[in-house]
């Protein structure tokens, strides 16, 4: 199942566009990374005025736990914005087994920031 993405803020005021938030896992998790869309991130920002480029991939993006978790996040880019991925490990740094999201990861408070360049 694709992770939900909530967009928290957006700093537009300069060359690059800062997006901060939080990332929901939830349902089963796929050997190589479940899915991120950004393009969910754009519709969310769209509203609030700031602008970034639909079709600019970011630039950097950045995953962790909020809450300190021993569990890692490591954002894979993909070739769209709707097609990223984030590989989670457990404790250890052994990638988490195909199947049900165990309790430590969708009961974690999972905080990205990304990078996106903006239209010049």
């Amino acid at each position: 199942m694709a992770i939900s993405i909530t967009v928290q803020n957006v700093d537009a005021t300069g060359p690059i566009a800062l997006v901060t938030g939080t990332l929901a896992f939830s349902g089963n998790y796929t050997t190589g990374g479940d899915t991120l869309d950004w393009t969910t991130a754009i519709e969310q920002i769209a509203p609030s005025g700031k602008t970034i480029p639909s079709v600019t991939p970011p630039q950097l993006v950045l995953v962790a736990s909020q809450d300190g978790n021993a569990d890692n996040y490591v954002p894979v880019q993909g070739n769209a914005l709707n097609n990223w991925k984030v590989k989670c490990f457990a404790a250890g740094g052994t990638e988490v087994s195909a199947g049900a999201y165990p309790t430590a990861i969708t009961g974690d408070v999972v905080v990205f920031l990304a990078q996106f360049p903006k239209l010049q």
